[in-house]
């Protein structure tokens, strides 16, 4: 080969992708990242991973026709819609309705823990803890004509959660809880003589709030710790220890 000579060499890389769009996509490796939806499941059931949900009431704000948007984690929320009643229903009735149409939000049993939450990994998931809505009707108010007490018409979902470490000086948090509760309120209609055809309207919301706690309970403080001030010679007129020890 001569020394003038020069061999060109050309490489080419081509990336496939296989199966992308049966990827899971998870919320955190492995603790939840802030603003990613809450994973959720039924572990009753071979439902897929999913997500609670919130409304997204679109045009005129009915419940009947409301969109459904993830849950975020680390965003307290409160979202609403309006469900349109009928006159001919009774309070049992309208509460029932009422009660599913707000349990329509949250459709599982569990919670992920970690934002890489594993549907065949029990140990990652969390059990949704359901408090019924209290009753204490009064069977001769429900009986009159538009107006119904105890509605359950406000979904209280209270998630607790804690940091459990950090990776690389990056927090993690996980979901160490989660509650759902009802807050009554005695409905009554509100059209002055009658209402068009027979129906009239009432809004129902739901609020999400997370509580951050230690990650374990707090060592509890020793008498001494407790009874400590008796000893702090800046809240007292006497110094004990300067008293005990003379400098």
């Amino acid at each position: 080969m001569c020394p003038e000579e020069t061999i060109t060499q050309k490489f080419t890389v081509t990336f496939v992708s296989a199966n992308a769009t049966s990827m899971e996509e998870f919320s955190g490796n492995p603790g939840y990242q802030l603003g990613k939806p809450v994973r959720a499941t039924n572990l009753t059931s071979l439902v897929p991973v999913t997500t609670l949900k919130l409304w997204k009431p679109v045009g005129e704000n009915l419940c009947s026709s409301a969109n459904l948007t993830p849950l975020l984690f680390g965003f307290n929320s409160i979202s609403g819609c309006i469900m349109e009643v009928s006159l001919a229903d009774n309070c049992t009735q309208l509460r029932e309705e009422v009660a599913a149409r707000l349990n329509s939000l949250v459709q599982v049993s569990h919670v992920g823990k970690r934002g890489n939450a594993r549907r065949n990994i029990s140990d990652d998931w969390v059990e949704v803890l359901r408090l019924n809505a209290s009753s204490s009707t009064n069977t001769s108010e429900g009986s009159l004509r538009g107006i119904c007490p105890d509605l359950p018409a406000h979904l209280n979902i209270q998630i607790i959660t804690a940091d459990v470490g950090a990776i690389e000086g990056i927090p993690q948090e996980e979901i160490l809880g989660v509650q759902l509760s009802f807050s009554t309120t005695t409905w009554q209609v509100g059209c002055a003589l009658a209402c068009p055809q027979n129906a009239t309207s009432l809004p129902i919301s739901a609020a999400v709030q997370f509580i951050k706690v230690p990650a374990h309970p707090p060592v509890p403080k020793t008498r001494f710790q407790i009874n400590y001030t008796e000893y702090d010679c800046r809240r007292n007129d006497v110094c004990w220890p300067e008293l005990f020890y003379p400098m």
